[in-house]
């Protein structure tokens, strides 16, 4: 392909037209001379021997579109660019690999990092400069941008040693691997982890931190398991006050279902809007185990409403995969499609007649409808607008309006029916409609574990149509009989080999799948799996799990990652994995792994546990001497559906469901001799270590097996 060619329109294309992900197609008619991230560029770099300019984003990032708009766009800046380096636009969402190792470096060069992650590596691939946002002139103590690209031009011709010695220094940083230190994992780390969340709680609103505020969930999942351990109210108490606060709050959509990226302040109610996939994955199983530990109905109401959005949004029809991001900007501006005006508002309640049940809008019903999603004439947002909240206490406002309860619940579900069939109509934000296999395996679990608790078929019959696509289209089975696994399927193309997230993740929702169907072929298929992960990316030598498979031959390191942000890390999800693995199997093998990965992070670990929560979450399962639970018996009969559900409604994160099905009596011994048959009735072994009581029949019998 030339370099610069025109489309129909007249407009200028450069090579990422040819690319499938929608982030690189977005930038595909700027006059910056872009190349997706591959040999072609490497090559060009090292031929004209100039430095590489490399920018990283995606297609939700607001502050991406800012500099796409401000910079990229603009001939002069582009031509500065073209003229001077190799440009290179990679979608971290496809590459997540690449973004791990240049955000590692931005990180050490300025102490933070974000997107527009923005980078000048040598044609070596190694980076000497970088930040985040660059504005067009210099402001807020920040470059200009078409200085910054002068300079450093400048400094590779006149100046070349010192930016090689830079780039040298900065990629041996980078290259340090985890140290394991002296010291043996220690329980302690359980309560020293608590103590750290509990100083940074935010007591009136919930959360950690101030602001920005990210839900975290792997600090809600290690609290769940906290107060389980320690039998305290106060774990529990942070967990509760979080999910309480968000569901009222405007990082949720009040309409729609769904969580907001973040929330640019403490109390949740201002939030970033795009939505991405794995933060509504990881927030539905939060809201799940919420529930199972308080039976709160609240949180199991958002966890339906979240699940909702996926599959009327987010959901292909033509694969069943889902989505990856919904953007925050809509053509009207950034987060308009969500807010409102008081007066937007009254017009549409008092106009409306046509829902079917004639309702008329009394100015009484329209006030307290107001009142409940926190809008004001003054407005809470930007301009007088009004983003939707639900902070008001049904009793208080059924008091103030002297409305009953059940009326009020009535016109809220009305008025939430007009005003999202008014919403839809508006321009809505682009969808980022490429399939992740590692973010679908996070969905995939989110809708396992949904169905196993709230029994809606829906549910399950999505998440299954989702991981037999990714079987089918993303995942290949060796000769040796083991599953490998692609990265990303967008519009029939299916790119790049899979990282540890894909495996980790996509393999643990196969376990949950099983789980809610007892179907044979996903525990093979997660077996499989999690063999080919522990020969793919784990470092025998040192312990622990590479991000990236054996053999890549584009990156200029293998990084491991135990840090768990906004996403667990991957390295905390493939020893969960491999600990499920090994109870299943009964093989102490995987069990062994999943604890020298433990020891080859314990440094960081012991210093920073609550920034490791969700390895401790799966410390906790390594240590709380885990459940084998085997059922046996005829699926068919109520008796033995009475005692699964039991089973289901019940919080046990340590434990693994097996049914003895005849298919898997030769490989798995928690199953042999307990082989169900037609019309038998049903027995629950609850093991331990591979040693298992007698067997529960009863609804009480099951409840003391698992309660000793």
């Amino acid at each position: 392909m030339k370099e610069q060619t025109r489309d129909v329109h007249g407009r200028k294309s450069n090579r990422l037209l040819m690319e499938k992900s929608p982030y690189l197609q977005q930038h595909a008619h700027n006059p910056v001379d872009w190349f997706p991230w591959g040999e072609e560029a490497f090559a060009k770099a090292r031929t004209e021997d100039k430095p590489i300019f490399l920018s990283i984003g995606y297609s939700s990032c607001h502050w991406c579109h800012v500099m796409e708009r401000e910079s990229f766009e603009d001939e002069d800046v582009a031509r500065l660019l073209n003229a001077n380096f190799v440009c290179i636009k990679v979608d971290r969402e496809e590459r997540p690999d690449v973004d791990q190792i240049y955000m590692r470096a931005v990180q050490a060069m300025t102490g933070s990092g974000g997107w527009p992650l923005n980078v000048f590596l040598t044609p070596k691939l190694k980076p000497f400069y970088g930040g985040t946002y660059f504005p067009p002139v210099s402001r807020y103590g920040m470059p200009g941008f078409s200085s910054l690209i002068r300079n450093i031009s400048d400094a590779w011709k006149r100046d070349r040693k010192q930016l090689l010695d830079s780039a040298s220094e900065i990629s041996k940083a980078i290259s340090q691997t985890p140290q394991k230190g002296g010291s043996q994992i220690d329980e302690l780390v359980f309560d020293k982890c608590f103590s750290e969340l509990a100083l940074y709680f935010d007591e009136s609103y919930g959360g950690f931190g101030s602001s920005p505020k990210f839900p975290t969930p792997s600090n809600l999942y290690f609290l769940l398991r906290y107060h389980l351990r320690s039998k305290s109210r106060a774990p529990l108490n942070m967990v509760t006050k979080t999910l309480d606060e968000m569901a009222m709050g405007g990082i949720y959509d009040q309409l729609g279902g769904g969580f907001h990226r973040y929330s640019t302040d403490r109390m949740w109610l201002v939030p970033h809007f795009e939505k991405m996939l794995y933060d509504n994955a990881l927030l539905a199983i939060a809201y799940l185990e919420a529930f199972l530990v308080t039976k709160d109905e609240e949180y199991l109401r958002i966890v339906k409403e979240t699940l909702n959005w996926v599959l009327s949004e987010m959901t292909s029809n033509e694969t069943g995969g889902y989505y990856s991001a919904q953007d925050a900007d809509s053509p009207e501006g950034e987060g308009e499609y969500y807010i409102w005006t008081q007066e937007q508002i009254r017009d549409l309640l008092r106009g409306n007649d046509r829902s079917g049940d004639d309702i008329t809008w009394s100015e009484q019903q329209v006030n307290a409808i107001l009142v409940y999603f926190g809008v004001s004439d003054k407005g809470n947002f930007e301009s007088g607008k009004n983003i939707l909240t639900a902070r008001i206490n049904l009793r208080a406002l059924s008091s103030e309006t002297k409305i009953p309860e059940s009326e009020l619940l009535l016109l809220i579900g009305k008025a939430k029916k007009i005003l999202l069939e008014a919403r839809s109509a508006r321009p809505k934000p682009l969808t980022d409609d490429k399939i992740l296999t590692g973010w679908n395996g996070m969905m995939i679990s989110a809708m396992s574990k949904a169905y196993q608790v709230s029994e809606d078929q829906r549910f399950l019959t999505s998440g299954k149509r989702a991981a037999d696509f990714i079987l089918a289209t993303l995942a290949s089975q060796s000769e040796n009989g083991r599953i490998t696994l692609r990265r990303r399927y967008r519009d029939g193309d299916v790119k790049d080999d899979g990282v540890l997230e894909d495996y980790a993740y996509f393999g643990n929702s196969l376990i949950d799948l099983y789980e809610a169907t007892f179907d044979s072929r996903y525990l093979r298929s997660a077996i499989s799996i999690c063999e080919s992960m522990l020969s793919l990316f784990f470092d025998q030598k040192d312990g622990g799990f590479f991000d990236t498979r054996v053999g890549a031959k584009d990156l200029i390191l293998r990084t491991k990652e135990s840090y768990d942000g906004a996403v667990p890390s991957s390295n905390s999800m493939a020893v969960l994995f491999s600990l499920r693995i090994g109870e299943i199997l009964s093989d102490e093998t995987y069990k062994e792994d999943a604890r020298r990965t433990i020891e080859a992070f314990w440094s960081s670990i012991e210093s920073n546990p609550s920034s490791h929560t969700e390895m401790l979450v799966a410390l906790a399962y390594l240590s709380s001497r885990p459940k084998e639970i085997v059922v046996a018996g005829d699926l068919a009969l109520s008796s033995t559906q009475e005692l699964v559900r039991e089973l289901r409604l019940r919080f046990l994160p340590s434990a693994v469901v097996i049914y003895a099905d005849k298919e898997l009596e030769s490989e798995l011994p928690l199953v042999e001799g307990r082989v169900s048959k037609p019309g038998q009735r049903p027995r629950v072994y609850v093991c331990t270590g591979f040693q298992c009581k007698l067997p529960s029949e009863t609804l009480s019998e099951l409840a003391a097996a698992l309660t000793d």
